[in-house]
């Protein structure tokens, strides 16, 4: 909806309301039920949207996870790079990517 229309979808609202004598409490309670009504459907619109946020923010974690993990190995902090493993593992189940069957990186 463009502005001009929310205008007068608004000014017919307002006129068609001066019409009733509402109360308050009846304004009051009207306003909460369009305030619920546009909530829920803000919500159901951008649930592929959160979906796809959080998806991106835990590539991007492992990306910097790995990338840690491989400066930490080649300080030879091994503490930390088995830190980082860890999480990069965890961050891997988050996202559905199973490893157990490929090399790692790791060399023979």
């Amino acid at each position: 909806m463009t502005d001009k229309e929310i205008r007068k979808l608004g000014k017919v609202v307002s006129d068609g309301l001066s019409e009733y004598k509402l109360t308050d409490e009846e304004l009051s309670k009207m306003a909460v039920y369009i305030a619920d009504t546009l909530i829920e459907r803000s919500i159901s619109a951008n649930d592929n949207w959160k979906a796809d946020d959080e998806m991106d923010h835990l590539v991007g974690e492992l990306a910097r996870c790995m990338t840690l993990q491989n400066v930490y190995e080649e300080r030879e902090e091994y503490e930390k790079c088995a830190v980082m493993k860890i999480r990069v593992t965890e961050i891997n189940n988050k996202l559905g990517i199973d490893l157990k069957g490929e090399d790692n990186g790791n060399e023979t």
